[in-house]
């Protein structure tokens, strides 16, 4: 046999491999709502309780919570990469069954990584802020 051509995968073998892109493809789709409004919402949280009991460390905390955000974004670009990735697989194992290609990636995640992105660029401008005041008193 030839190196170049590779034997067709059983049905049955591709059924199972549809399956598990799909669930593949959910589980990335998930997160990429899912991870933002966890950031958001532990940022949020930390940052009204060190305001209300701590609120010399403030800055440190917008700071903080600005770095982590950056890696937030990175976090959802490489998700958004492997959703893309397992959605292309899930669209060739439609063919190779010969069944509609009904797979496609979402479109309304970006409006989630907009609001990281305003968030870590508002921490990082409280941070500055915050820490200019500490300096000149």
């Amino acid at each position: 046999m030839n190196s170049e051509t590779k034997p067709r995968p059983e049905e049955e073998s591709l059924r199972v491999q549809l399956a598990e892109l799909n669930n593949r493809s959910r589980w990335y789709s998930s997160e990429l709502w899912q991870v933002p409004f966890a950031y958001l919402g532990l940022s949020g949280v930390v940052i009204a309780q060190v305001a209300d009991k701590a609120s010399e460390y403030l800055s440190l905390v917008f700071l903080v919570s600005a770095v982590f955000g950056v890696f937030v974004i990175w976090h959802m670009s490489r998700l958004r990469s492997s959703e893309q990735r397992a959605i292309k697989h899930l669209q060739e194992t439609e063919k190779a069954l010969n069944l509609s290609e009904t797979a496609q990636a979402g479109k309304g995640w970006k409006i989630f990584q907009v609001a990281v992105v305003v968030a870590v660029v508002a921490y990082a401008a409280a941070a500055i802020y915050l820490a200019a005041c500490r300096t000149q008193h």
